[in-house]
């Protein structure tokens, strides 16, 4: 039986909890959810999401409008950049190359 509600939005993300964003000299805790996906044209791998609003991190930013930073989860350290916020201030962070997730690598691993 249908709930007449639409998918979840959260069901393709690749990670979802905690990281740390590193920018200025300043480490920051902050709640991220992130997913990404191999461009097939170049073959990069490009990684993007949002962190979950952070008065620090945007202490930190100030007026910036895109910003170099590292960010860490559990899985491993990556650099990216931080940019817009959208409306709920959930800042959009990117990559591209190897993200701070865990992506499968095997065939079997992939269901």
């Amino acid at each position: 039986m249908s709930s007449g509600f639409a998918d979840n939005p959260h069901d393709g993300s690749d990670y979802i909890g905690p990281a740390t964003i590193v920018v200025h000299d300043m480490e920051i805790p902050v709640r991220v959810e992130l997913r990404g996906y191999r461009e097939p044209i170049d073959g990069i791998f490009r990684w993007f999401g949002r962190i979950q609003p952070s008065d620090d991190l945007e202490a930190a930013l100030g007026d910036e409008k895109r910003t170099r930073v590292t960010i860490r989860t559990e899985h491993s350290a990556r650099e990216g950049f931080v940019g817009d916020p959208d409306p709920w201030r959930r800042l959009r962070i990117m990559g591209k190359s190897t993200p701070p997730f865990h992506v499968p690598t095997e065939l079997s691993e992939v269901e």
